[in-house]
């Protein structure tokens, strides 16, 4: 079967809401501002990812709270310094040539530039590239990083991950609860309470909860 960001979102689902359940530990630095921001570069490929234009991808953070964008990427560097920047390079290889600057913020890429950094023709990509990009995607779904569960499936791609992070682990409690499971799902996290009477409300379309969250 060919390889799709579709499809791995839909394998992800059981994953992680097995590993959730499980109660997974935090990030040590998950509360740190990280030594540099991200580069926009990363929050498109993680728009492309995802499928979710970059203006809504990212929320806004209250109290002058650090970017989520910066916070998972800083993980990356962290975890996979060498993969992190060839993760990078590959995406400025693969993404579109003569998209506008305006375009490109909002996420308006091929989906096919993302689909190359996931995989080798109908093979999952067993390397650092490959490994990077599946984690970036599984921290926005879920606030997780998926380091242990990447290892034990694709050992080749996990050999880029530094041995200290091939573990799972929650990358913060911002991470969680603004992970974008909940809004396709059309929910919200446990723990975590809507506005008073909101469960006796029909909930919005599935589009209009994704961009009004």
């Amino acid at each position: 079967m060919t390889l799709t960001r579709r499809s791995i979102i839909r394998g992800a689902g059981t994953t992680g809401s097995l590993l959730l359940a499980g109660g997974l530990p935090l990030w040590a630095r998950g509360g740190q501002p990280p030594d540099e921001p991200a580069p926009a570069d990363y929050l498109r490929l993680s728009s492309a990812l995802l499928g979710v234009e970059a203006a809504r991808l990212e929320p806004e953070a209250r109290g002058g709270g650090t970017p989520l964008a910066d916070t998972f990427h800083g993980l990356c560097r962290e975890a996979a310094p060498a993969a992190t920047a060839a993760l990078l390079a590959a995406w400025r290889e693969a993404a579109p040539r003569g998209v506008t600057a305006g375009a490109a913020a909002r996420g308006a890429a091929d989906p096919a530039a993302a689909g190359r950094l996931l995989a080798d023709g109908a093979r999952p990509r067993a390397d650092g590239v490959g490994a990077l990009a599946r984690l970036t995607m599984l921290m926005w779904l879920y606030g997780v990083w998926y380091g242990g569960t990447e290892t034990a499936r694709m050992p080749a791609s996990g050999e880029a991950i530094d041995p200290d992070h091939r573990t799972d682990l929650v990358v913060s409690v911002r991470a969680y609860r603004n992970g974008w499971i909940w809004r396709i799902a059309q929910a919200r996290p446990m723990g975590v309470a809507g506005a008073p009477g909101a469960w006796a409300e029909v909930p919005p379309g599935l589009a209009e909860f994704i961009e009004g969250a």
